[in-house]
C-alpha cells in the first residue's frame, strides 16, 4: 500500500477510532483505550475494516480460599473484529471474543488447577464520532477530537461449575467465568494530532460495571475503571508503522454479594493502578492486509491487596473489505 495522500490520510484520521489490548472478565486487566484493540491509525482506511486477532495474558492475586496461596488466571483471547464507517465521521464497531481461561492455585510446593473454560465472551459494541477537526492540507496537518463511547454486552456464560478439594459443585470464581455477568458501559474523549509520517493520539474513558448475577443466588460487581492511552508512532515506510504509548488503568474494588446475602463492599486483591508500555508494529503485507503485534509491558502498579499483572502480547491481521 502506497503511503497515503492527505485527503486519504485525512478521511483515516477523522473516522478511525483506536483503542484496548485486553481482556474481559478481570478487575484490573484492561488497560488503555477501550477501543484500541479492534482499530489503529495504521489501517484503517476505508469503510469497512475486518480483523482477527490472538492476545495472551496472565493475572496473579492472592487467594480467598487458601490464604498464602496465590490464583494464577491464564487467558487465551480469539477476537473476531469489525469496523465499519457510515459517514466520514463516524465508525462503529463490534467486537466478539472467543476465551480460553484457567485458574489454578499455587503455594509451598502446591499446584492445583481450579477451572479451565472455553467458549464466548463478552460481546463489546463500540462507537467513535469526530465531533471536531481541522485539516491543514498544505502542511499535511490533521487535528481531531472525538467522542467514544459503547458497552460490554453480558453475552459470556456466568455459570460454569467445579469441584472443590472434598468433591463437592461449586461455581467457578467470577474471575474464571466466561462471562461478568453484567453490563460495561463507557464513554471518553480521543485527541488525535498528525503531521505528515508522525501521529500522536491521547484517550481517556470511564467505563461503569454493573452487577451480574448468578445461580446459586450470588451477586458479583467488577470495579468501574478510568481508562487512558497516549501514544506515538510512526511510519518510515509506506508499508510499516511502529507504535510506542503508555497505556493506563485505575480501577476502584469488585463489591460481591454472597447466596446468603452478606455483602463485601470491597473484595480483597481486587482494583488498583497499572501504567503499561504498549509498543506495537504493523506491516502491510499485500494492498488490502496488514498484520501486526502489540504488547502490554506494567511499568508502574499499585494494586489493592495481593495482585500482580504480568506482560501480554497479540498478533492479528486486518482485512480492509470496502
Amino acid at each position: 500500500m502506497k503511503f497515503l495522500p492527505i485527503t486519504a490520510t485525512a478521511l483515516a484520521v477523522v473516522a478511525s477510532f483506536m483503542a484496548p489490548s485486553i481482556a474481559h472478565g478481570c478487575s484490573i486487566c484492561a488497560c488503555g483505550d477501550p477501543l484500541l484493540a479492534a482499530s489503529d491509525p495504521a489501517a484503517i482506511t476505508g469503510k469497512l475494516r475486518l480483523q482477527l486477532d490472538m492476545e495472551y495474558l496472565r493475572i496473579d492475586a492472592g487467594s480467598e480460599e487458601q490464604p498464602g496461596f496465590t490464583d494464577e488466571l491464564t487467558q487465551w483471547s480469539y477476537r473476531a473484529n469489525v469496523v465499519y464507517r457510515p459517514t466520514s465521521r463516524l465508525s462503529l464497531m463490534v467486537v466478539a471474543p472467543l476465551l480460553d481461561k484457567s485458574i489454578s492455585t499455587v503455594g509451598s510446593g502446591f499446584h492445583g488447577h481450579n477451572s479451565s473454560l472455553v467458549g464466548i465472551g463478552d460481546v463489546e459494541l463500540a462507537a467513535r464520532y469526530a465531533a471536531w477537526r481541522h485539516i491543514d492540507f498544505a502542511n499535511r496537518r490533521v487535528h481531531e477530537l472525538g467522542l467514544s463511547g459503547g458497552t460490554m454486552v453480558p453475552t459470556g456464560s456466568t455459570d460454569a461449575r467445579t469441584t472443590d478439594e472434598t468433591g463437592d459443585s461449586m461455581l467457578v470464581d467470577p474471575h474464571g467465568q466466561l462471562g461478568t455477568g453484567g453490563w460495561g458501559p463507557f464513554a471518553g474523549l480521543h485527541y488525535r494530532f498528525e503531521q505528515a509520517d508522525w501521529l500522536v493520539f491521547t484517550d481517556a474513558a470511564y467505563r461503569i460495571r454493573t452487577t451480574g448475577s448468578y445461580s446459586d443466588g450470588s451477586k458479583y460487581k467488577f470495579g468501574d475503571a478510568v481508562l487512558w492511552s497516549l501514544h506515538g508512532q510512526y511510519r518510515p515506510t509506506s508499508t510499516v508503522a511502529v507504535d510506542l504509548g503508555i497505556d493506563g488503568r485505575y480501577g476502584w474494588q469488585d463489591k460481591a454479594t454472597d447466596a446468603e446475602g452478606t455483602v463485601t463492599e470491597k473484595v480483597e486483591n481486587t482494583g488498583g493502578t497499572v501504567l503499561s508500555a504498549a509498543p506495537a508494529v504493523y506491516v502491510n503485507a499485500t494492498d488490502k492486509v496488514w498484520l501486526f503485534v502489540r504488547a502490554q509491558i506494567p511499568l508502574y502498579k499499585n494494586f489493592y491487596g495481593e495482585q500482580d499483572v504480568k506482560p501480554s502480547v497479540g498478533v492479528g491481521l486486518q482485512y480492509q473489505a470496502l
